[in-house]
Parts: C-alpha cells; sequence; structure tokens
C-alpha cells in the first residue's frame, strides 16, 4: 500500500510547479522513473539517499524535460532535503519507478 501511494503522491504533484516531495519513497520513485524517461544510466553506487539525489541531479544538468512533469519532478527533486533512510521500501520504489509503462498516468 505505501508504494502505490507514494508513486500516486509523485504522479499528482508532478502536475505543479509549486509542488514539494516529502518523504524519501516519494524521491525514490522520482528517481527511478526520471532515469526511465530521461534515458540516464542508473547512479547505482550510492551510499545515502542524498548522495543519490547529488548525482541523480548531476546526470540530469543536460537533459532537457519532454513535459511538465518531468520537469516539476525534477524541480522537487532538486529542493528536496532527503533523511537516512534507505530501507528495503526505498529501494521498492526506485525500482517501481525504473520500470514504469506509463509515466505520469494514475
Amino acid at each position: 500500500m505505501v508504494p502505490e501511494l507514494a508513486r500516486q503522491a509523485v504522479i499528482i504533484k508532478s502536475r505543479w510547479n509549486t509542488s514539494t516531495m516529502t518523504g524519501n519513497y516519494e524521491m525514490g520513485y522520482a528517481v527511478g522513473v526520471l532515469t526511465k524517461v530521461s534515458g540516464v544510466l542508473y547512479p547505482a553506487d550510492f551510499s545515502s539517499p542524498a548522495q543519490l539525489k547529488e548525482k541523480m541531479l548531476e546526470l540530469l544538468e543536460n537533459y532537457e524535460p519532454g513535459n511538465e512533469h518531468e520537469s516539476n519532478t525534477i524541480q522537487m527533486l532538486k529542493y528536496y532535503e532527503p533523511d537516512e533512510t534507505m530501507d528495503e521500501q526505498f529501494f521498492e520504489m526506485i525500482n517501481m519507478g525504473l520500470s514504469e509503462k506509463t509515466p505520469w498516468k494514475r
């Protein structure tokens, strides 16, 4: 249930440029789905959520978002301050985003 709620939260929040992420599970899904839609290589060598965020933003630096969902999600990622939570569900959310078949659809 929690993974689906975090997924839905990112999808809904991606509609507006004033939205913010509220947890590492949302961040995990966002990293996964942004990796998928942008075509960048997933930065698998990280030791904390903060390091993953930093590496992902570096990879997306020259990426031109294809739509407002992508642009808004990148903006949310930039301003999100992750905590140290890196449990099984965090990685589940990343994988959920990486394997997303219909990004931005509820």
